[in-house]
């Protein structure tokens, strides 16, 4: 009769190995980012949404901890992501008549764009880059967008509230 021992520590190895990929796939939701950090970041941030509960709480990573939210005070900085083919966060609030820097990193694979017709700003964001403006505005409502032919037609918009 031939003997099975030298199969026997391969399939314990593949069972192991399941076992604890299964568990990782329990542990971090697809999608999630997992931080070993106690703060939340904004890769990890899931959004409440008003529509499943009236009373949705802010914004919290998978472990539960606030996001931090895109607005301002004065002197303060926001970070506008582009990716292909959109901005994260879309909508940003800074303070009216204070200077807020904004950092724009592109996170896609091509060109993006951060304009603000209304303010004149116009910056263009290689790939991996990470450009700077300083935006001082009075309250309104501002629209930023990518202008690279097509972006902005495919979904590249974001609101600006300035308070």
């Amino acid at each position: 009769m031939k003997s099975h021992l030298g199969t026997l520590p391969l399939v314990a190895i593949i069972t192991v190995l399941t076992a604890l990929l299964g568990l990782s796939l329990i542990a971090a939701p697809v999608g999630v980012a997992q931080d070993a950090s106690p703060e939340a970041s904004p890769e990890a941030c899931l959004e409440a949404s008003p529509e499943a509960s009236p009373e949705a709480s802010p914004a919290a990573n998978a472990m539960g901890t606030p996001c931090p939210e895109a607005t301002p005070g004065a002197g303060d900085e926001v970070e506008i992501e582009s990716y292909d083919i959109y901005f994260e966060p879309t909508e940003v609030t800074i303070a009216a008549d204070t200077d807020a820097t904004v950092e724009l990193p592109n996170d896609g694979v091509t060109l993006h764009n951060f304009s603000i017709d209304e303010l004149g700003i116009d910056v263009d964001i290689d790939p991996g880059a990470t450009e700077e403006t300083v935006i001082n505005a009075p309250a309104g409502e501002y629209e930023y967008y990518c202008n690279v032919p097509g972006h902005k037609a495919a979904g590249m918009v974001g609101k600006l509230i300035v308070k």
